[in-house]
């Protein structure tokens, strides 16, 4: 998956709680500028979680990636909303579902965009931690804006898309042509990679594509690469294969 820029370990930029919190600010008698600024912090939390109304994100989503070959499945958000500074997601019972906090010189300017993925353990246990049904994005910009979004998360996936070449099949790197079957895709997503080489070809097609050539520029000769299709539904939930092709000597 693609991640925004690493920012530097020595910047306190983001703190990013995995539980609601439960510390409670006390109020000083006699607030310094330190503790009020505790107290707009506090404030600006307790507006963010109970508001009931605000604009849209730009975009919102969660959903499933299912790796069919390594039998894995995280749960993955991605959104994008202009210079947000806080953002909290609940699950369809209104529980915490974690919270991104910017801090320090980031907090006066925002962020943009933000994806992350879960970690992988059994998909049983992915499924019954992050039920189906309705998850709330809630934010609050840098100019005090609330924002708001709600986005459907479902447990149905696509069936196991097929693939060719795979299995370290030995293709032509001047006419190589990926081809896959993937049933009910909204859009398919092509990945070819060779990590020692830093090489990556990444496309993204309509759900009725079923072939592409790969372009001759991107291979070279007598080397592994790794295929990936995934199999986009209209749900977001993404169904993965993958496998090796190795181009001629």
């Amino acid at each position: 998956m693609r991640l925004l820029q690493r920012i530097p370990w020595h910047v306190p930029a983001i703190s990013l709680l995995l539980l609601p919190g439960c510390d409670k600010s006390q109020t000083p008698a006699e607030p310094t500028a330190a503790s009020a600024s505790k107290v707009d912090s506090g404030l600006e939390a307790a507006a963010l979680e109970s508001s009931v109304h605000g604009t849209p994100f730009d975009e919102a989503e969660v959903f499933f990636e299912f790796n069919t070959t390594d039998n894995d499945l995280g749960f993955q958000v991605f959104l994008d909303a202009e210079g947000w500074k806080r953002v909290s997601l609940t699950n369809p019972a209104g529980n915490s579902v974690g919270r991104i906090l910017a801090d320090g010189k980031l907090a006066e300017i925002g962020i943009t965009e933000l994806r992350f993925e879960s970690a992988e353990p059994s998909p049983a246990e992915v499924l019954a931690r992050f039920p189906a049904g309705n998850y709330t994005f809630r934010g609050l910009t840098v100019d005090g804006v609330s924002l708001l979004s709600r986005v459907r998360l479902s447990h149905r996936f696509l069936a196991r898309p097929s693939i060719t070449p795979r299995n370290g099949q030995v293709v032509d790197p001047r006419n190589t042509v990926v081809r896959w079957n993937a049933p009910g895709a909204e859009l398919v997503e092509i990945i070819i990679e060779h990590p020692d080489l830093g090489h990556n070809f990444d496309v993204i097609v309509s759900g009725s594509t079923t072939r592409l050539t790969v372009p001759p520029q991107f291979l070279r000769r007598g080397k592994e690469y790794k295929i990936e299709i995934l199999s986009i539904a209209e749900n977001g939930n993404r169904t993965i294969v993958e496998s090796t092709f190795r181009t001629a000597p």
